[in-house]
């Protein structure tokens, strides 16, 4: 049951992003990489705080380009990495964050943007989709299918 639900709950990104910090953590670069990747993640971590000291939430793309076709780069996944990017540093820092359609590419393709609040303030970060989604029409569009 373990396998059958692993295999059909995980795409082949995750899948392959599952392995490959499997494979770093057990092959003898764990100083290198994740005692590394915990003091970044503690920086990451002490901006955001800094931030919400200043501000309520923070507003921010959700990727660095428009959403891109279905299926359109399945077989590159250095491009399907770089997509969501962006939302690396939310789930590093541990705070909550969603994402909005905030308009179309000159192709149709949806752009989002990505809401941040500081730990624990998901009420404040829902208040603000909901008068953002109020405000505009964005959610209520479709994409170009073509």
């Amino acid at each position: 049951m373990y396998l059958q639900t692993r295999t059909e709950g995980f795409g082949a990104e995750p899948k392959r992003r599952i392995l490959l910090g499997t494979y770093v953590l057990s092959h003898g670069y764990y100083d290198a990489y994740y005692l590394k990747g915990m003091k970044v993640r503690t920086l990451i971590k002490r901006d955001f705080d800094d931030a919400f000291k200043r501000c309520d939430v923070v507003v921010m793309p959700t990727a660095p380009t428009p959403a891109f076709r279905i299926g359109e780069k399945l077989d590159d996944p250095l491009q399907m990495y770089l997509s969501d990017i962006y939302t690396i540093s939310a789930n590093l820092a541990g705070i909550p964050a969603l994402s909005l359609p905030c308009g179309f590419s000159r192709d149709g393709l949806p752009i989002g943007m990505q809401l941040l609040a500081a730990p624990f303030k998901e009420d404040v970060l829902l208040r603000a989709a909901y008068a953002y989604e109020h405000a505009t029409e964005w959610h209520r569009r479709q994409p170009a299918l073509t």
